[in-house]
């Protein structure tokens, strides 16, 4: 979608294209984004919607002077060539925190649950419960550690708590007294005896 938009204070028109994650996969995206590329000033491009930043994109690209990546990963950016493009970039972190938080939780739990096995019984038409919780586990009371509690860390084990889990964390920096035993969880210095 295309939209001319005046943005204040400036006064100045713009033109804005906004992408969503199908319309953004498609030829009919990409020759839209091609289109307006030799004339952008500013490129926001994030994972779910990307613009996918390429070496051939930023010499077409000839007015480009920002690009704008939002959220945990960069991987829809060549980030090597926009560096040595001399464009300034810069990176908004903490868009989709919380996803990623939910996804790593999902995570545990289908892996210590056994659900991809269990998926499989299904599809081959054998529905064996006993089958597949005899390799099962809760996850109550188990160990779970991380490293990095500075921000997807912290509230992993935030949400981990209400399971009753040996929480372990590994970082640089010790967590603030306080939020670690409100959270229950204890500093691991050595990386290698946490593991």
């Amino acid at each position: 979608m295309v939209e001319d938009c005046q943005l204040e204070p400036w006064g100045e028109r713009h033109l804005l294209l906004l992408t969503n994650l199908y319309f953004s996969l498609s030829s009919l995206a990409i020759a839209e984004l091609e289109k307006y590329i030799p004339n952008l000033h500013v490129l926001i491009s994030t994972p779910s919607h990307p613009a996918y930043v390429t070496a051939e994109r930023i010499k077409k690209a000839k007015n480009l002077q920002l690009l704008l990546t939002a959220g945990i990963r960069s991987n829809h950016v060549n980030l090597k060539t926009t560096a040595a493009s001399g464009l300034t970039i810069v990176e908004v972190t903490g868009i989709n925190t919380i996803s990623v938080v939910k996804d790593e939780l999902m995570r545990i739990l289908i892996l210590i649950k056994k659900n991809f096995p269990g998926r499989h019984h299904v599809i081959n038409g054998d529905w064996n419960v006993a089958g597949i919780t005899h390799i099962s586990y809760d996850l109550e009371g188990k160990t779970v550690g991380t490293v990095d509690t500075r921000c997807i860390g912290r509230i992993l084990l935030q949400l981990l708590k209400p399971f009753n889990c040996n929480l372990l964390y590994n970082d640089r920096l010790k967590m603030d007294p306080e939020l670690e035993s409100q959270i229950e969880e204890k500093f691991e210095k050595n990386l290698d005896k946490m593991l």
